[in-house]
């Protein structure tokens, strides 16, 4: 379990739960604790970068309509649900022109939020219609944050692992900066940065000089890992990959990186996230109490059961399509807290936990997620 602040996710479930086990399979409707949102993009592409490693890489990109229904609904459902995730796992919620109504939305209920993006459009959006500084304005604590998957420390490397032609590195750090500039010396939203290690992003020189820019314009943390297989894969798939390439690679791109591990004071959380955290081999439950924790509306237009298998191939884990009404969205949630759905079927179709789902599952499983 991770001690860093922010990351531990047993004691953010626990406490949604005001630590009550009896709470758990009892029939009654409680709202998650967060509602992640993957906008459709612009409904043209899903996504500006066509990374090899994207963990949509290997589902289907079905763009759906639904943002009105959505805002209508979570608007009546208010702080009930008390944090919203844009993401996706294919998409870029960035590209979305209903972004800033959600943000809006979270600034009049006073919703925190997380954004998980790739960074690309800050600078134009801010030019366009002042988003970043919308952004900084509508963070209420340090809860809430703004997550940049970065996973290149120069032009040609970032081209390169992104699968893109143009230099959006360059644009992607002017836009780190200026959130960073625009928060001045507020502490939230917390500005998070990701990198996922390969043989062509790794070389120590250009590592050095991307944490040093990134502990200049003040970013809060940056968390180094490598990347995982696909969603979608079997299980045996999965370990192979395992094998071949996280097992060999894992620990030389961590020897690399130690050396800007952050110490006790440090203003950068810098820090690694190993491939332990969502090893498959611990997969191996049947009852999932992650819809406590978690609801997802698609960029398909359905509700998923959990961010991890909000894509088509894993419509076993559907609840519906997307509600216009706060009585179908009740009906969802209720149907997510079913207590003989069997997380095997997940394993079977090739879907995995996220380190969060896992985590508490993990302990559920052990009969100590509530203890102490």
């Amino acid at each position: 379990m991770s001690k860093v602040k922010g990351y531990n996710y047993t004691k953010i479930f626990t406490d949604h739960l005001n630590s009550n086990k009896k709470k758990v399979f009892n029939g009654e409707l409680i709202y998650p604790r967060q509602m992640e949102i993957h906008l459709p993009a612009d409904r043209e592409i899903a996504c500006n970068f066509k990374c090899n490693y994207c963990q949509g890489g290997s589902v289907s990109h079905l763009l759906d309509n639904w943002e009105p229904n959505a805002l209508s609904v979570l608007d009546i459902v208010g702080n009930q649900i008390p944090f919203h995730i844009f993401g996706g796992v294919y998409t870029e919620p960035l590209m979305n022109e209903y972004l800033p109504d959600f943000i809006d939305l979270t600034t009049r209920h006073s919703i925190n939020f997380g954004i998980h993006t790739n960074g690309s459009l800050f600078t134009k959006l801010e030019d366009d219609r002042k988003f970043c500084s919308q952004l900084i304005k509508a963070a209420k604590s340090e809860s809430d944050y703004i997550s940049v998957s970065l996973d290149g420390a120069s032009p040609k490397s970032h081209s390169f692992i992104k699968n893109v032609k143009e230099d959006f590195f360059t644009r992607i750090m002017q836009g780190i900066k200026l959130l960073c500039d625009i928060r001045g010396k507020n502490k939230f939203p917390k500005i998070r940065v990701t990198y996922l290690m390969q043989k062509k992003n790794s070389d120590p020189v250009e590592l050095e000089q991307l944490v040093n820019d990134l502990k200049s314009y003040g970013v809060d943390s940056l968390r180094f890992s490598v990347p995982y297989a696909h969603y979608g894969r079997s299980h045996e798939k999965v370990k192979e990959y395992k094998k071949k390439f996280e097992d060999k690679f894992g620990p030389k791109a961590h020897n690399i990186v130690k050396k800007f591990i952050s110490k006790k004071g440090d203003k950068t959380n810098i820090f690694w996230f190993g491939a332990e955290n969502q090893d498959v081999t611990r997969m191996n439950f049947k009852q999932c109490v992650y819809s406590y924790y978690q609801i997802t509306f698609a960029a398909d237009g359905y509700v998923y059961k959990c961010s991890s298998t909000a894509a088509p191939e894993f419509s076993h884990t559907r609840l519906g399509k997307v509600p216009s009404t706060v009585p179908e969205f009740n009906d969802l949630v209720l149907k997510n807290h079913d207590k003989l759905f069997n997380a095997t079927n997940c394993w079977i179709n090739g879907a995995r936990c996220n380190r969060i789902a896992l985590e508490i599952n993990d302990q559920w499983r052990n009969n100590d997620l509530f203890s102490g």
